[in-house]
């Protein structure tokens, strides 16, 4: 049984049982496994991520300098907020640099996703049964690759299509205004996009709620892209708000530990404050990327205890 492993599971409690636990307990099980074996999440994700960024950077600055850091803002952790945030860039981004910035995030989705389900088998394996191995790990991450590279693809697909339509209504809206006479057609056509906005919003985070052991479910357990999405969406169901729970506890947790690398960088400010956030993002990727995929595989394992209750209770 895990009672003696620390992590104060009841010792009458049946197998299927031990790890159901509260949206507090989530948050708290998350840091235990990560600080025990952090050294093993730095390797697998802090140090890849790093080094993805560093490289990122380095192309950027051998060909346009110190305009690196803001030209680093075009690439992200998917293409179709690349591709909106290249449409969207004022003024008119030069050709060279769309093309970098896309192969850059088509690389970059394969990292992350090498990453993240790197950091979910070795999460998974150890909180189960302390037997995670970091060779292991990244092995069966890259024989899950296409599943979860698709997956995540979809994932935000539906996350960001939520936002589309009001996003869509107020970028046009602010693009016909005159910055030298701004009308109130122009401005009131803005206000109204700002429902759409809200709602769409409210919907996004929804769905990402909804579906957020999906990446978990990937790897966990033997199914295409899709039907993991289904499964994330059957596991969640009845347990909104004890993920949201969970998920705003840990995301106060991290931040209020985030913020001490960021102290020791505020004397560095008045210096160059574009190199300050450059270097809090990597502090970020070496040491806390990898707590939101412990936290993944620690709610897929409350969620799939809860459901094998429920489907043994109806039975």
């Amino acid at each position: 049984m895990e009672n003696d492993e620390g992590l104060g599971l009841e010792p009458a409690a049946p197998p299927e049982q031990d790890f159901t636990v509260s949206a507090l307990d989530l948050v708290t099980r998350t840091f235990k496994v990560w600080v025990r074996k952090l050294p093993s999440y730095i390797l697998i994700v802090g140090l890849i991520g790093v080094a993805f960024s560093l490289l990122q950077f380095a192309v950027f600055y051998a060909l346009y300098g110190t305009l690196a850091f803001d030209l680093l803002l075009y690439v992200s952790t998917d293409i179709i907020n690349t591709l909106l945030g290249l449409a969207t860039a004022e003024p008119f981004v030069a050709i060279e640099i769309v093309i970098i910035a896309i192969v850059l995030t088509v690389v970059r989705m394969i990292v992350n996703a090498v990453i993240a389900g790197g950091g979910i088998k070795f999460a998974l394996d150890d909180y189960g049964s302390r037997q995670a191995d970091v060779r292991t790990s990244l092995s069966f991450a890259f024989s899950r690759l296409s599943t979860m590279i698709v997956a995540q693809f979809l994932l935000t697909l539906i996350v960001a299509g939520a936002l589309a339509p009001g996003m869509y209504l107020f970028l046009g809206a602010f693009a016909s205004i005159d910055p030298l006479n701004p009308s109130m057609e122009a401005l009131s056509a803005m206000m109204m996009a700002l429902p759409f906005i809200f709602i769409g919003l409210v919907v996004s985070l929804y769905f990402s709620i909804r579906l957020a052991p999906t990446n978990a479910v990937v790897i966990a357990e033997d199914l295409g892209a899709i039907d993991s999405l289904k499964r994330a969406w059957e596991l969640t169901t009845g347990n909104f708000l004890h993920i949201f729970g969970g998920q705003i506890l840990l995301g106060i947790a991290v931040g209020v530990i985030a913020l001490v690398p960021g102290w020791l960088l505020v004397p560095l400010v008045f210096y160059d404050l574009a190199l300050v956030l450059y270097v809090s993002v990597l502090i970020s990727s070496l040491l806390f990327i990898a707590i939101n995929y412990v936290f993944e595989a620690v709610l897929y394992r409350d969620l799939e205890s809860r459901s094998r209750v429920v489907s043994e209770e109806y039975w």
